[in-house]
C-alpha cells in the first residue's frame, strides 16, 4: 500500500552540474533546476545552443537540429509524493515510465491518457526503454483513452521550471482549478522542451479498470466503419476508445472480421457493467467479442503501433476529424502502397510507406480539409531531411510561436528549432 511518507524521496540539490566534455562538445549531466540554470548561462554567456534531454526515447520527434552542448536532465528522477487515495502524483521529470507506470499498478491506478511506448517504433524495446515523464509530457503524446478522456496536458495539474532566461518559474499545484492569463501547463505540454527545463510534476491519475474486453465489428469500407464506431459512441453503453483496422493487418493481428475493415471497440470498468454493454452492442451491431487478455494485447500493439512497426517504412501521425479520415484516405494515390491503422473512432491515423512522395501527398490532403494535422514520427532513410516533419504553421500561428518563444528563451538557447525552422 503506498502512503506519503512511504513515496516522498529526497530532492538532490548539489549545486554544480556533472560537466563531461567530448571534444568540443559538452555535456552538463544535472540533478537540479539551480543546475540546469547555470548552464543555461554558461551557455548563453558564450552565444551557443542546448539539446534538452531526459532519456533519449523521443529525439527522432522533430526537426532535425545542429547544438552545441547536451543538458542531460535523466538525473532528475524519482516519485517525490504519491497519494493514491487523491490521485495525485507529483515526481522529477526525468523519472523513468516503467518506474510510474509499476508505482501505479501497486495502487491499482493509470495514467488515463494511457500514455504510448514510441521506442517500439524505433525497435528498442527489448532493452525496456520506455522514456520519462519528462518526454512524455513536452511531447504530449497520448494513447487510445485520448478519445474519452483527454489528452496529457489535461492531466497536468502543476510543475517547477527554468526558462531559456535561467529564470524559475512555477505554476499550478495539486488540485485541478480553472486559471486566467497564461495557462502554463497547457503551454509546457506539447513544447519539446523549446519553452523551459521542467521538474517535480504533479498529474492527476485516475483508479484502473477492473477488467475490459473488446467488440470487433465488420464494415464494408472506412467511412462505415467511423459511423458504425459514431453510432456505438451515441449509444448508453460507454465504449472507451476504439480503432479500425484494414483487412489485411486484422488478419495479421488475429482479428479478422471477414470484412474489408473491421472496427474493434473497447469496454472497460467492473466485470458486471462490462458484460451487460457488450451484451447490448452485440445486439445493435452483431459484432464479436474479444477476451480480456486479447483485448489488452491487440490496444497495446494498436497503442504503440506496432503493426506498421515491424516493417522497414517511414510512419506518419495524421489528425483530422473522423468524418474527413476516409475523404483523405481515398485521396491517396494507390501506388504509395500505404499499410495504416486508425485510432481515436478515425480521427488519428498512422500511415506507413516506403515511398518518399508519402509525405507531400499527406500535406496536400490535409491542405484540403477544415483541419488537421501531420507529423512525421519515424523515417528510415532522410525523409526529415528533405521535409518538414511537423506539420508547417500558418503565417499568424508562426509569429505567435515566434512571440512565446521568445517569451521563454529569447536567445534560443534550448531545443532550437527543434518544432519550427527559426523557433
Amino acid at each position: 500500500m503506498f502512503t506519503r511518507e512511504s513515496c516522498r524521496i529526497p530532492t538532490c540539490r548539489g549545486s554544480r552540474a556533472v560537466v563531461v566534455r567530448a571534444g568540443d562538445m559538452t555535456e552538463y549531466q544535472i540533478d537540479n533546476l539551480g543546475q540546469a540554470a547555470e548552464a543555461i548561462r554558461q551557455v548563453t554567456a558564450d552565444g551557443q545552443r542546448l539539446e534538452l534531454c531526459g532519456a533519449g526515447t523521443k529525439r527522432h520527434l522533430g526537426r532535425i537540429a545542429s547544438y552545441d552542448h547536451l543538458l542531460d536532465a535523466g538525473g532528475m528522477s524519482g516519485i517525490i509524493d504519491y497519494q493514491p487515495e487523491e490521485l495525485v502524483l507529483t515526481l522529477r521529470a526525468g523519472t523513468p515510465m516503467n518506474v510510474v507506470e509499476d508505482a501505479l499498478a501497486g495502487a491499482r491506478q493509470m495514467l488515463a491518457f494511457e500514455p504510448p511506448s514510441m521506442t517500439r517504433i524505433l525497435g528498442e524495446a527489448q532493452a525496456g526503454v520506455r522514456g520519462t515523464i519528462g518526454g512524455l509530457i513536452a511531447t504530449n503524446i497520448s494513447g487510445p483513452r485520448r478519445l474519452t478522456a483527454g489528452a496529457a496536458r489535461d492531466y497536468l495539474l502543476g510543475f517547477e521550471a527554468v526558462s531559456g532566461r535561467g529564470e524559475h518559474f512555477k505554476s499550478g499545484g495539486k488540485v485541478m482549478k480553472n486559471v486566467t492569463g497564461y495557462d502554463l501547463s497547457k503551454l509546457m505540454c506539447g513544447s519539446f522542451g523549446t519553452l523551459g527545463v521542467m521538474d517535480e510534476i504533479t498529474i492527476k491519475t485516475l483508479p484502473a479498470p477492473e477488467t475490459s474486453c473488446s467488440l470487433l465489428v465488420g464494415a464494408d469500407d472506412f467511412a462505415g466503419a467511423v459511423a458504425l464506431i459514431a453510432r456505438v459512441f451515441a449509444s448508453p453503453h460507454e465504449p472507451g476508445a476504439s480503432a479500425i483496422l484494414p483487412a489485411a493487418i486484422a488478419a495479421e493481428e488475429g482479428v479478422d472480421s471477414g470484412s474489408p475493415f473491421t472496427a474493434v471497440i473497447r469496454l472497460e470498468g467492473i466485470e458486471a457493467s462490462v458484460r451487460d454493454r457488450l451484451g447490448h452492442l452485440q445486439e445493435m451491431t452483431g459484432g464479436d467479442a474479444l477476451a480480456e487478455a486479447a483485448s489488452v494485447s491487440l490496444w497495446q500493439r494498436i497503442r504503440d503501433v506496432q503493426p506498421l512497426a515491424e516493417k522497414p517504412l517511414d510512419i506518419w501521425k495524421v489528425s483530422c476529424a473522423p468524418a474527413d479520415a476516409a475523404k483523405l484516405l481515398g485521396s491517396l494515390d494507390p501506388r504509395l502502397n500505404i499499410r495504416m491503422i486508425a485510432d481515436w473512432a478515425g480521427g488519428l491515423l498512422w500511415i506507413a510507406s516506403s515511398k518518399a512522395q508519402l509525405g507531400p501527398a499527406l500535406r496536400k490532403a490535409v491542405q484540403g480539409l477544415d483541419s488537421g494535422f501531420t507529423m512525421l514520427v519515424r523515417d528510415v532513410g532522410v525523409t526529415r531531411e528533405k521535409i518538414e516533419p511537423l506539420q508547417p504553421l500558418s503565417g499568424g500561428m508562426y509569429e505567435l510561436h515566434k512571440r512565446v518563444k521568445a517569451s521563454f528563451d529569447p536567445l534560443g538557447v534550448l531545443n532550437y528549432e527543434r518544432m519550427h525552422q527559426g523557433i
